[in-house]
């Protein structure tokens, strides 16, 4: 019995999401569905989407073609009754059969479950779009309107009705729009002498211009001009509604005669240019306090600043974030930098600028200025999951000093530690095998910290900033558990708004390998190779700990020549092994250059570029006379890394439709090393895979080249990758994607014992970049998204001529990516 009731269950689950196909299932007899809306312009179908936004009455959602929004809707029942009672009159089958198996009180519960549900797809789901007339002509309304503002003042906007079978209707709107009016003579009516003669000084970046089309934009566009112009000229009193415009449109011949039109004072007060007297500086503002005595009064360059307990910025560094300065004219531009490089500093809770007129028709500027805690403790924690670490449990505890030097800066403390669940670990039997632990500490400074000034080359409206930085972390049973030492000092600055620099003079890491000896226990398939190799050619059975006595004992030129295959495998592994062990020093230098012109994070519509030069061992290999036996420099008897590396990433996004957004993002990288290294250090390579890169493949699996080496760790110095993503939201919070993902990594260097197919060979290698496609589902929380793409092999370059294309596109061989936020 029990098992007929959960097919029971499975059947009613199938019907009602069968009924779900139905659309028309909430449309009554007297009501349309609208499934469709078009605009035709001129007897031509529209295809500008700011045309359709000014559309009141839109169809349900479509999720790649399919109203799924509706279908979901309509598996709920909007007429199923909370009434238990009813319930039981109008369905005494389902009462019976349910009474049978559980009691009366379950089968309340059941009941109740089930109208739960049903209001759960209601409330989640969305209603059939009614067709509304009323709706409808507030579109032509809304048309109308939009082609008057672009100066066709003649236009005719019409909708009808096109009614498709089973009470459906589309719906057309039909625009005449004649010609567009053009201005014609511009002149001024400026009352104000001073504003006139602003102006005149710029009324050739003006956006009235005789010739142009008529648009209502055009006219906003110049009204914030002048506003603009005039209040960064010292008319502190002006506003937009001083000035207004008046055309002429009796004209026959399309044309219109505008006059723009300037008041020469507000409230009876003229407008004139006025200068600022004094600036003061509130550091230690606060509501609750605000009515106490000053105790505090400095004067410094001409500001003041003041206090109730006691001046704790340096005024002289404190005044690299104000453009406010006495005896100016009145700037909206540097009250806004003013405000914009406080609130930098990230040591105010609020900043607050006012101006007061005094008697002489100057202005007082006040900086109210409420500090943030000067200590604060953080702590968080957070679960991690990859291939390669199958489950992590991480914390971090931070400390973080404000205004250590009087000067803004902000000291920056942290411990952190990790326990993984590492495949690599020589310990598999526990479920958290390995652990992570590093602190760090960093130094920000709001300027640069330099023995000379750059002020001419880098002035303080474009934020320059100094970061120190000291690290260090310790790995066991991760690897070959390495110890990491990093010192960094960044120099970052803004040339505009959508520009950034960052010039690390000095990225230093040492990394050093404390289990080189296990090795051959964690990179299981180059043993396998080898071990292999031992016992077929020479009879031998090997430990992992006899692989290189082996390979230095047996493998020379002898082998070389009756098994050349052989050799060049194991001198390839030997050579992967003396990369990953190697301990190195690499002390880099980097220029990264930032453009990205989002306005906010909501903007769906923006580019995004940023390029990094990287060079490493310069300087020191100059500096040092260390040798080791190889005649490779060194420092501290560690090698040190030389190498020439750059980066090229580009991102864009278009806002198809209400969050339908499709991404593209391509990145290209390529690492030389040269004269004291023939490697990229493992840790500077490249691999590809993973979640937020070539999703098809697990991160490390693929690569370089056409290989299938069936390694752990693959890596390359040269990268390609460019995706593809359509997003689109599919249900409330619940978000879909398609995506497309190309890429690989190559090899560039010289060495003999790379093989052919890793390598990098001009446009022929082309030819071995891997393709990856799939579906992804989001979940919006509003503060953090998260993510499980679902990633298919598409085209393997290692495969056999005339099969690389579609061989493993099933869930058999797809991977699964979970991930927090977009993959880019």
């Amino acid at each position: 019995m029990k098992n007929n009731f959960i097919i029971f269950l499975i059947l009613i689950s199938l019907t009602l999401s069968f009924s779900s196909c139905n659309t028309l299932k909430y449309v009554s007899d007297n009501e349309l569905l609208l499934t469709k809306n078009a605009v035709f312009v001129n007897t031509k179908k529209n295809v500008n989407t700011e045309i359709t936004d000014y559309i009141v009455q839109r169809p349900n959602q479509l999720v790649l073609g399919i109203p799924f929004p509706l279908y979901f809707y309509n598996i709920g029942n909007k007429n199923f009754e909370t009434d238990f009672e009813k319930w039981k009159l109008e369905n005494p089958n389902s009462y019976k059969f349910t009474t049978n198996i559980f009691s009366e009180k379950q089968t309340r519960g059941v009941r109740d479950f089930k109208y739960r549900t049903h209001q759960w797809f209601l409330n989640n789901g969305e209603p059939p779009v009614i067709f509304d007339a009323k709706k409808a002509i507030q579109t032509v309304e809304n048309l109308t309107q939009h082609y008057y503002n672009e100066g066709y003042f003649n236009v005719n906007v019409e909708y009808e009705e096109h009614k498709i079978k089973n009470k459906k209707v589309a719906i057309n709107y039909l625009i005449n729009t004649d010609k567009p009016y053009t201005l014609d003579t511009i002149s001024t009516a400026i009352e104000s002498a001073v504003l006139d003669s602003i102006y005149n000084l710029y009324k050739e970046k003006s956006e009235l211009k005789t010739g142009k089309q008529f648009k209502l934009s055009f006219f906003i566009d110049e009204q914030n001009r002048i506003t603009n112009l005039f209040r960064n000229s010292g008319i502190y009193r002006f506003n937009k509604n001083a000035i207004t415009f008046e055309a002429d449109s009796t004209k026959t011949n399309y044309s219109s005669d505008i006059t723009l039109i300037i008041n020469d004072s507000i409230a009876s007060v003229p407008f004139k240019i006025q200068k600022i007297k004094d600036v003061n500086i509130y550091t230690d503002y606060a509501y609750n306090t605000k009515d106490e005595p000053i105790k505090i009064k400095v004067e410094y360059n001409g500001y003041s600043f003041l206090a109730i307990d006691n001046l704790k910025y340096n005024p002289k560094l404190l005044l690299n974030s104000v453009f406010i300065q006495p005896n100016d004219i009145y700037k909206d531009e540097t009250r806004e930098l003013t405000r914009k490089n406080l609130r930098r500093l990230n040591n105010f809770r609020s900043v607050d600028i006012k101006y007061e007129e005094t008697e002489d028709d100057m202005l007082n500027a006040s900086i109210f200025l409420t500090p943030l805690k000067k200590y604060s403790i953080g702590f968080n924690t957070e679960l991690t999951h990859s291939n390669i670490r199958q489950l992590g449990v991480s914390g971090k505890l931070s400390f973080l000093n404000r205004n250590i030097f009087k000067g803004a800066e902000i000291l920056k403390f942290s411990v952190q530690g990790s326990f993984l669940d590492s495949k690599d670990a020589a310990d598999q039997s526990s479920l958290l095998n390995a652990w992570e632990i590093g602190s760090d500490i960093s130094l920000e400074i709001p300027r640069f910290f330099i023995p000379f000034k750059l002020k001419s080359i880098i002035p303080k409206n474009m934020a320059p900033s100094t970061t120190l930085t000291l690290g260090t972390s310790l790995q066991k049973n991760i690897g070959l558990d390495k110890q990491k030492f990093t010192g960094i000092i960044d120099y970052t600055w803004e040339s505009s708004k959508n520009k950034k620099h960052s010039f690390q003079i000095v990225n230093a890491q040492f990394i050093k390998n404390l289990n080189v000896s296990s090795y051959f226990n964690i990179y299981k398939s180059e043993f396998n190779e080898i071990s292999s190799i031992a016992s077929t050619y020479f009879n031998e059975n090997i430990e992992t700990t006899d692989v290189i006595n082996f390979i230095d004992t047996n493998i020379d030129s002898n082998f070389e020549s009756s098994n050349p295959t052989e050799y060049r495998i194991i001198q390839n592994i030997k050579n992967r092994y003396n990369i990953i062990t190697e301990d190195v020093l690499v002390p880099i230098s980097a220029y990264t250059f930032t453009y990205n012109n989002s306005e906010n994070y909501k903007d769906n519509d923006f580019s995004f570029f940023r390029a990094r030069l990287v060079s490493s061992g310069n300087l020191t290999t100059l500096l040092s006379n260390e040798r080791d036996e190889n005649g490779t420099k060194t420092l501290l008897k560690t090698p040190i890394a030389q190498y020439i590396r750059t980066d090229l990433e580009y991102k864009k996004f278009w806002n198809v439709s209400l969050e339908n957004v499709i991404a593209f993002r391509s990145f290209l990288g390529i690492a030389i090393p040269y004269k004291n290294s023939s490697t990229i250090p493992f840790s500077r390579s490249y691999f590809i895979g993973g979640p937020n890169d070539l999703r098809a493949w697990k991160i490390y699996d693929l690569g370089p080249g056409s290989t299938k080496s069936g390694l752990e760790y693959n890596v390359g110095n040269l990268k390609f990758i460019s995706s593809l993503e359509y997003r689109f939201k599919v249900i409330n919070s619940i978000k879909g994607a398609l995506f497309i993902d190309a890429g690989n990594i190559w090899d560039i260097n010289n060495s003999s014992v790379v093989s052919s197919d890793a390598k990098f060979n001009g446009f022929s290698s082309l030819k071995d970049i891997a393709v990856g496609t799939g579906f992804g589902i989001r979940y919006d929380l509003s503060f953090i998204l998260l993510r499980l793409d679902v990633g298919f092999k598409t085209y393997e370059p290692y495969l056999d001529s005339g099969k690389k294309w579609f061989q493993h596109v099933n869930f058999t061989n797809n991977v699964y990516n979970f991930g927090i936020s977009y993959p880019f």
